[in-house]
């Protein structure tokens, strides 16, 4: 045995010694699973490398399609062959798998080993508290309270805007659009822009918090300054929820859900005057 041989296997006994894996080509896998919605009001959804998207839906049931991306095989003895977990505790219903620490080889292929794409179609009401490293999170459509976290990727909400919404990124844009009600919500993120659209009914105290981008509001604030600071307060409609937003590197985008005002129609002409006879 020459050599480069020798080194060749003695560089794979010390890989899969130090449990690395060589991942193989990519492949696609489905899964798709419901619950009674009934007696669901909680769903927690923890991923690494993955989009999280839930839409509101007036069905009985729960759905979820989860789409694995994998280079590693599955197995085929474990739930969901291993790639995530499911659990129904009580009125909370837990998908996804937490951030655990693996070793891996990659030759070039970059990635992590595999990603899940989540979709799910839950009652509007349910509290969402939806968490990925890696991945965009989107939702459509619901009232229930929410917390949505990224580490990089856009963070993407549509709600009712009758309770309370949390949204965090690290690199990633932060988008909320409030149909109908605006009681309260949060947005930090360090690098990436916040834009917010709220009702023209909505009644808040604003705390705008950034370092490097600029401030624009659709609404007529009552500013109070912050000398010293790049901070903005102030209070629309009576200030009756908090609006706090933060971020380091992007702007920071308050917008009017009702847009701007009709332009009034112009004056009818005034008629000649009858000439005498």
């Amino acid at each position: 045995m020459n050599s480069r041989k020798r080194l060749i296997y003695s560089l794979l006994a010390l890989l899969l010694a130090g449990g690395c894996k060589i991942l193989g080509e990519r492949k696609v896998v489905t899964f798709n699973k419901q619950w009674p919605a009934a007696g669901v009001h909680r769903v927690e959804v923890n991923e690494i490398d993955g989009t999280i998207n839930v839409e509101a839906s007036s069905s009985d049931q729960i759905t979820m399609e989860a789409v694995v991306r994998t280079r590693v095989p599955g197995k085929q003895n474990e739930e969901n062959q291993g790639f995530f977990k499911t659990e129904l505790d009580g009125d909370t219903l837990t998908i996804g798998r937490k951030s655990e620490h693996r070793w891996g080889v990659h030759f070039g292929l970059g990635g992590d080993e595999y990603s899940v794409t989540y979709t799910l179609h839950v009652p509007p009401s349910v509290s969402l508290e939806l968490q990925t490293i890696n991945g965009k999170i989107a939702s459509r459509g619901t009232d229930g309270e929410m917390s949505a976290t990224t580490v990089n990727g856009v963070v993407d909400i549509e709600t009712s805007g009758t309770n309370e919404v949390e949204a965090k990124a690290v690199n990633g844009i932060i988008r909320a659009h409030f149909l109908k009600d605006f009681h309260g919500a949060s947005f930090k993120t360090v690098n990436g822009r916040v834009v917010a659209v709220l009702p023209p009914s909505a009644s808040f105290s604003s705390d705008f918090t950034q370092v490097n981008g600029d401030v624009e509001a659709a609404f007529p604030l009552n500013i109070h300054s912050h000398p010293g600071s790049r901070r903005v307060s102030g209070e629309v409609n009576g200030g009756r929820y908090s609006l706090h937003i933060t971020t380091v590197n992007g702007d920071i985008k308050v917008e009017n859900g009702g847009g701007p005002a009709a332009p009034a129609a112009p004056a009818a002409p005034v008629p000649p005057p009858t000439p005498s006879t």
